[in-house]
């Protein structure tokens, strides 16, 4: 997973380098080399320095500028605001590698609590730029790109309601967090739900109650849109998302409850520790060469990367990019099992795309293409995986349905209304439409839902898994018809800026998932694989 905040497009150097041409080697070259983990120095996110910045930028925007001069004010701007994430990612990390960390937690805190104020700052930077003369001259491909300041243009959302708004919702998910540092002495499954179960259940009333309040305030019909547009920037809607869900139910259900009937899934449970999950991504990405082989190379180099297994590490995985130092960085808390292997490849692929990019800037879906897309590219270049390529297609079957009736449930609790909205009314719902998508054929509790993060810190999530892994699945498909083909068109891909993912698939070459027919495909694939 990459781990998502509130975020607005943004310039950096790294996006300008490789405009110019370079590709991803000559590109960390400019930069001098890299710089390890170990010598990256946290310091407490400063948000004045990037008002400061801010307010120096609006100062010159009165003065007779040339684009190439206001664009060193730009930078300035862009150099504050990226110190500012890069600690609060730091800060994060450190958090997740151990949550009974005091100083980290309050780290991590106060870094939630001043986002919205800095990302408040670059929308009210954009819309200066946007309204300025030369923004004809900034819009050229030497810096923004055109039409970059459409989205600029008119009002504001930041109103001092909606960022108040904001500011609440960032307090309720640092909450969330501080329940589940809480829940890691939890015993057993009796007191986790009883104690803190039951305190995150009313923690999501409240998160779906605010939510809805952010919407209705930025002009919008319902939070799933909103969150769609906002956050993602997705060129699909949630009706065209509902529509898939329902054919994943008719699809893809009943082949889920009959894998579920077979031992495949107990491959999960054999063994593997961090040195033989780390090997098998290595000798992968030695395999595959290219782009793929470097990146592993600097992650590896630099020390990039953390997966260990702790007891009081945060119980997930994700990566993030560090833009102060262009690097990508992966976290994971390994369950040490087979599982582990598919894991790191699905982080090392978002490590490829940030790496080949200079940092991402593609939607969420299409970034989930590459971290799935290197999961099954994985398969196919490495030795003796025919046990871990039967448990991926399990996994990949599982994806399409556990995760369509993550997203079918967040929708209809979102459409609840307000006297409808308390926990056992959505526990209620988790319990149908688990049951509706095959859930029941598991020991299953109804009350997890508060186990899925997702739900609680980003959410409006969970779709970009099922429509990225069709488009990974597709890579999968030619690789298998002809060595090589997939592989090629993956790294052909890895530095796009198509954000939207049906433009994605379009320009790739792939088939849509919203097209008719392609569940039908999607399922004899699966069938046939799952033998």
């Amino acid at each position: 997973m990459r781990k998502i905040w509130i975020k607005l497009v943004a310039l950096c150097l790294a996006a300008v380098l490789l405009l110019s041409g370079c590709n991803s080697t000559e590109f960390w070259l400019l930069l001098g080399g890299y710089t390890a983990f170990s010598d990256m120095a946290y310091t407490r996110p400063d948000v004045d320095a990037v008002q400061q910045a801010a307010e120096e930028l609006e100062e010159q925007l009165q003065k007779e500028h040339t684009a190439e001069s206001l664009m060193d004010y730009v930078y300035a701007f862009y150099g504050a605001y990226h110190d500012y994430f890069t600690n609060y990612m730091l800060a994060d990390i450190y958090y997740c590698k151990d949550m009974t960390d005091i100083y980290w937690g309050d780290e991590y805190t106060y870094c939630m609590e001043t986002a919205t104020e800095v990302d408040m700052l670059l929308d009210r930077v954009l819309r200066w730029l946007a309204a300025c003369p030369l923004k004809e001259e900034l819009e050229s491909e030497e810096y923004f790109g055109a039409d970059f300041f459409d989205a600029y243009m008119g009002e504001s959302l930041w109103t001092e309601e909606f960022t108040a708004l904001m500011e609440q919702e960032s307090e309720l998910v640092s909450k969330y967090y501080e329940l589940s540092e809480q829940a890691l002495d939890a015993v057993d499954e009796k007191i986790y739900y009883d104690v803190y179960g039951t305190q995150m259940s009313q923690l999501f009333v409240e998160l779906v109650t605010l939510r809805k309040r952010i919407a209705e305030e930025a002009g919008f019909n319902s939070y799933p849109e909103f969150a769609y547009d906002f956050y993602y920037g997705r060129d699909y809607t949630p009706q065209q998302a509902q529509v898939l869900l329902g054919e994943i139910s008719t699809e893809l259900v009943p082949l889920y409850r009959q894998a579920a009937l077979s031992n495949v899934w107990s491959l999960r449970q054999k063994e593997c520790f961090e040195k033989q999950t780390f090997e098998y991504v290595k000798n992968c990405a030695a395999s595959m060469g290219g782009t793929v082989q470097e990146a592993f190379q600097l992650m590896e180099g630099a020390d990039l990367y953390d997966i260990a297994y702790g007891k009081n590490k945060y119980n997930a995985s994700f990566s993030v990019y560090l833009t102060s130092y262009n690097e990508p960085y992966i976290f994971m808390n390994p369950s040490l099992s087979v599982y582990d292997q598919l894991t790191f490849a699905h982080e090392f692929g978002h490590f490829c795309n940030d790496f080949a990019s200079g940092g991402s800037v593609v939607g969420i879906d299409v970034a989930e293409v590459f971290s799935q897309g290197m999961e099954f590219l994985s398969l196919c270049y490495s030795e003796n995986t025919t046990d871990l390529q039967k448990l991926k297609m399990a996994d990949s079957l599982s994806v399409y349905v556990e995760q369509a009736a993550y997203a079918s449930f967040e929708q209809q609790v979102y459409s609840l209304e307000e006297e409808e909205l308390t926990a056992e009314n959505i526990r209620a719902v988790f319990e149908q439409t688990g049951n509706a998508y095959g859930f029941d054929i598991w020991q299953w509790d109804s009350r997890s839902f508060v186990r899925v993060t997702h739900f609680f810190t980003n959410p409006m999530y969970v779709i970009s898994y099922v429509v990225s892994n069709d488009a990974a699945l597709q890579i999968y498909q030619l690789e298998r018809e002809e060595k090589g083909a997939g592989l090629r068109l993956y790294e052909q891909q890895l530095a796009t800026t198509e954000g939207n993912f049906l433009g994605f698939v379009a320009a790739a070459g792939l088939e849509s998932p919203f097209e008719k027919g392609r569940l039908a495909e999607t399922r004899k694939l699966l069938e046939d694989m799952l033998k």
